[in-house]
């Protein structure tokens, strides 16, 4: 994973966020990079301000996660913000000087403004920086300063001859090296793909990417079927499911937006889900067509 810029984390009180928030800060360390925890208060009614109580609870959120993140890495620095607004728009404001934005897959269990879950469908097409949506376990990322919590189901990427996917299988590659997980690429095939050079592009893309990422341990998935369905039966069994934010046919317009298939399988991963948006990362000129 690459991340060249501070991690913005969404806290709106609710359990996953503050495990997000756990998450994010093993990330900055390994990166060398900030985080920024911000709590943000949706106003109680258009061109009002935000109630006492709202203002309250928000802030309370933020120095209950503040106190766990600075008991679990004494060390660790990070700054906090509280601010008034739309949560989704403040967050993808916040995304363009951003090295990652993070969010709880659900929403608040406490009565705060700006529950996250209200906005993690929204959130991902509109920031200009990748996005982890954290789904909780019944294991914790308090647990241990050092390691993620993880299930042993390793990284899924989902891949194509995009240059998204490709962009994206960097990404998932970079991460499942440096935690000592597998990485799964799964490509889906339909009966009116060319098969053959699907096959033979993956095996461009594996030796690729262990050219790119050494140690890597990589292995391939062929599954006919649905993008959505395929993807999201693999999410079951996996610790992270990394995206490209689109597939097949890149514009340069629409390199923010959301596809079809990774809109859907934000609504159905049972994973935390990484999308990530396109750039023009010079590994991808080491890339190899099968054309």
């Amino acid at each position: 994973m690459q991340i060249n810029g501070e991690i913005i984390v969404g806290i709106d009180g609710s359990r996953a966020c503050r495990e997000a928030a756990a998450w994010a800060l093993k990330e900055a360390r390994h990166h060398g990079v900030g985080v920024r925890l911000v709590s943000v208060v949706a106003p109680s009614a258009p061109g009002s301000a935000p109630t006492d109580e709202a203002r309250a609870a928000a802030q309370q959120a933020l120095d209950s996660v503040s106190a766990q993140l600075s008991e679990l890495l004494p060390d660790a620095r990070f700054d906090t913000v509280l601010e008034t607004g739309d949560p989704a728009e403040v967050l993808a404001a916040k995304s363009e000087h951003a090295g990652l934005v993070v969010i709880g897959q659900h929403g608040s269990d406490q009565r705060t403004g700006g529950r996250i879950g209200t906005i993690s469908s929204g959130l991902p097409g509109h920031a200009l920086c990748p996005v982890l949506i954290y789904r909780d376990t019944e294991a914790s990322e308090f647990d241990s300063a050092d390691a993620h919590v993880t299930g042993g189901g390793g990284v899924v990427v989902g891949q194509d001859t995009s240059d998204y996917a490709g962009v994206a299988a960097l990404d998932a590659a970079a991460h499942a090296a440096r935690t000592g997980a597998e990485l799964t690429i799964v490509v889906v095939t339909t009966p009116l793909r060319d098969d053959a050079r699907v096959r033979a592009q993956t095996e461009l893309d594996m030796a690729w990417l262990r050219s790119q990422v050494p140690g890597l341990s990589v292995r391939t998935e062929f599954v006919e079927g649905d993008p959505v369905d395929v993807l999201t039966e693999c999410s079951a069994g996996a610790d992270l499911l990394v995206m490209g934010k689109r597939g097949l046919g890149r514009f340069s317009s629409m390199r923010v937006q959301l596809g079809r298939t990774s809109s859907q399988v934000l609504d159905a991963a049972q994973c935390s889900l990484l999308l990530v948006p396109f750039r023009d990362d010079p590994a991808l000129a080491h890339r190899r067509s099968a054309d």
